[in-house]
């Protein structure tokens, strides 16, 4: 883990009714914890033009359906795919200033969680071939963080003890106790990847290479020590 120290301080507080005066130190230190994601999304769209909305609707939902059915096919539990917009809408062309209604246009979107990083680039160009013709983000990230928040907590829990200890060595003082500490998080958002002729060249393209990379997870802990 690395180091960021924030605030070191020595503080005496108010006598009170000849109570000793409390000293206390102050001290932020960062935890950060490398891991690497174990899940990826995948947006897919499948845009249909049509004269009529009857069969923009029956061309769209013949090709979603092939692609959901082929995603069910390579082990993708049903419950990790998901419908997230389905818009149909007219088209209009203006000759003359005039409106006339031309056709109309529907959009159906699914998002799908893979676990199997191995698979999605067969996914995608399979998706492409069967009636795909829009890609969103491809995003890999971390599904669960907990392991790693508490592994960089401790670190930082760590570090702050060892950079407290070096300041009351400086200082000609000894840490006692812990008067308080409160937490803050710093996480970097998911990490995506995606390779630049990805999805160049239409349906028919050899599948793309997607890379996940890694994700940095960091905590801050501030700690209040006594000094004595």
């Amino acid at each position: 883990g690395s180091v960021n120290l924030i605030v070191g301080a020595v503080v005496k507080l108010k006598e009170v009714k000849n109570i000793p005066a409390t000293r206390t130190m102050a001290v932020s230190a960062e935890g950060k914890v490398t891991v690497s994601p174990d899940t990826a999304s995948v947006n897919f769209s499948v845009i249909t033009e049509a004269k009529t909305a009857k069969e923009a609707q029956t061309q769209n939902t013949d090709k979603m359906n092939k692609v959901i059915e082929y995603v069910k096919s390579i082990g993708v539990d049903p419950k990790d795919i998901k419908t997230t917009s389905y818009y149909l809408y007219p088209k209009y062309e203006y000759p003359s200033g005039k409106s006339i209604l031309v056709g109309y246009t529907l959009t159906n979107s699914i998002s799908v969680r893979v676990f199997k990083f191995e698979v999605i680039g067969d996914l995608i160009a399979k998706s492409v071939e069967l009636g795909i013709n829009q890609i969103g983000d491809v995003n890999f990230f971390v599904n669960n963080h907990d392991d790693a928040k508490t592994q960089a907590g401790q670190l930082a829990i760590q570090n702050a003890r060892q950079k407290a200890s070096a300041l009351a060595r400086h200082a000609g003082v000894k840490i006692s106790r812990v008067v308080s500490i409160t937490e803050s998080v710093g996480e970097l958002p998911p990490y995506y990847s995606i390779a630049k002729d990805a999805f160049g060249g239409g349906g028919g393209g050899g599948a793309p290479q997607l890379t996940p990379g890694t994700q940095e997870i960091k905590l801050i802990e501030n700690i209040i020590f006594e000094i004595k």
